[in-house]
């Protein structure tokens, strides 16, 4: 079972403009409105591709009912917890360009007794080979202790931790557990000051993560573990639309190769394959967490795979 975790969950907004111009005011078409944060993104291209999963995340009153009626229609299996704090929003500005322009709100501090809820769910649920996929930014003024209890409980009981987020908490939790991380470039970079993706993840295999993949857009990605296989994949004719998803889409993928597999037996070549036909139909979408079948059979085949020890 793949389980996600979402610690800052939004209120995603689509908006398509045919350009979009600093300073002016735009006539906009609304192109999706949608329970989001990169958690429950990834929960999204699980549901789209048949996966069995639970998404977890705290919402609050006022955006609950919505949460619940938007998973519900896109096959997204939520575990809500109650919490008194806002659900924030995140509004992305589509452009007919092909660029896509982000805004998030921050959210608000969630109270100690919710982070203790989601723990209590992750040491109740979680068995051996079950992957829990940590995904997002963190709301403000978060102690990083909260994310090393939460992944310390779900390690403890058996499962695989896929951190996707930037900040000194991926640092905090490598300090004690080992886990996968997947930066991308930048954000690989200022964790470790390495430019070089390669580099990059070697370093943060050194931190602790037992692997480490760092996406590089359209050039694909690189996989680095600590056994010291490599492998890179990149698209051969790269996809073209909206980006923002497609993050999340490679960690569902990565997710989906780890669940129920020892690390020594992940068919890295094979489970990267799928993250860069993912991660490409992702960007063929106008709305992040959706992908279509019919777009990963036809990438598929155009990944190109390199692996050495």
């Amino acid at each position: 079972m793949i389980f996600t975790l979402t610690p800052n969950p939004a209120l995603d907004i689509t908006y398509a403009v045919p350009r979009l111009h600093v300073g002016e005011s735009h006539r906009v078409s609304v192109t999706g409105v949608h329970a989001g944060g990169k958690g429950l993104n990834v929960a999204g291209v699980l549901a789209c591709m048949g996966v069995e999963h639970v998404a977890i995340a705290p919402i609050g009153e006022r955006q609950r009912d919505f949460f619940i009626e938007d998973a519900a229609q896109r096959g997204l299996r939520l575990r809500h917890v109650e919490s008194p704090a806002a659900t924030r929003r995140s509004v992305s500005v589509f452009s007919a360009d092909g660029r896509a322009t982000v805004l998030n709100e921050q959210g608000d501090v969630q109270p100690q007794e919710v982070w203790d809820e989601i723990t209590g769910i992750l040491g109740t649920s979680v068995t051996p080979g079950d992957v829990l996929a940590v995904s997002g930014s963190l709301p403000p003024f978060t102690n990083d202790d909260v994310l090393v209890d939460l992944c310390r409980t779900a390690a403890e009981a058996g499962a695989e931790l896929v951190l996707d987020g930037r900040g000194n908490w991926v640092r905090e939790v490598l300090r004690t557990t080992p886990a996968l991380v997947k930066p991308n470039a930048s954000e690989a970079a200022s964790m470790t000051g390495a430019t070089d993706a390669e580099e990059a993840a070697r370093a943060l295999v050194d931190l602790g993560a037992w692997a480490a993949v760092v996406s590089r857009g359209a050039d694909g990605l690189v996989l680095v573990t600590a056994s010291g296989q490599v492998v890179q994949a990149r698209p051969r004719t790269p996809s073209e639309g909206n980006a923002t998803g497609a993050g999340d889409a490679l960690t569902a993928a990565i997710a989906c190769g780890l669940d129920g597999t020892a690390r020594d037996e992940v068919d890295w070549p094979e489970a990267l394959r799928v993250g860069v036909a993912w991660s490409g139909a992702a960007v063929r979408q106008t709305v992040a967490g959706v992908i279509d079948r019919t777009d990963v059979d036809t990438l598929l085949d155009d990944v190109e795979i390199t692996t050495r020890s």
